[in-house]
């Protein structure tokens, strides 16, 4: 009756013995290349909650400013859209995309006619601007001309 109990433990070890072989042997799970590359992945995740979440700490972004770069990124998007409105370009690509569904490529500034509306708020106050300083640049040419006689 006590060779029963040892059989049953002896073959325990057995199987224990052969599962710790198969991880260290050169066919095992230690030398797989996708577990090696997972325990890597997980190294580098030190410190984190679960893998792929962000650290912790002041270096992490939060929720408000996220949603304060989308309302940036979407300003930035309506302003270069109205820009191209007011330039007569293509907004969706300004000509640059050969296929583009709205222009295919030709929506350079001057394809269409500018919008009204965005040309008196863009446009208009760089192109008197401009103006007025030709203007006084002019001035100053022609007193410097007349003075010089």
């Amino acid at each position: 009756m006590s060779c029963q109990p040892d059989r049953e433990s002896n073959h325990s070890k057995n199987v224990i013995a052969a599962l710790q072989s198969l991880g260290t042997g050169s066919e095992g799970a230690e030398n797989d290349p996708i577990l090696r590359a997972l325990r890597a992945l997980g190294a580098a995740t030190t410190g984190r909650s679960e893998a792929g979440a962000p650290l912790p700490g002041d270096d992490r972004p939060i929720q408000d400013d996220l949603r304060r770069l989308e309302r940036e990124n979407r300003l930035l998007i309506d302003h270069a859209e109205m820009l191209a409105c007011a330039l007569g370009a293509c907004p969706d690509c300004w000509g640059t995309i050969p296929d583009c569904a709205d222009c295919s490529g030709e929506g350079h500034p001057g394809w269409m006619s500018p919008d009204p509306d965005c040309y008196r708020h863009f446009v208009q106050p760089v192109v008197e601007r401009v103006s007025a300083e030709r203007a006084v640049a002019d001035l100053l040419d022609r007193c410097r001309s007349h003075s010089a006689r």
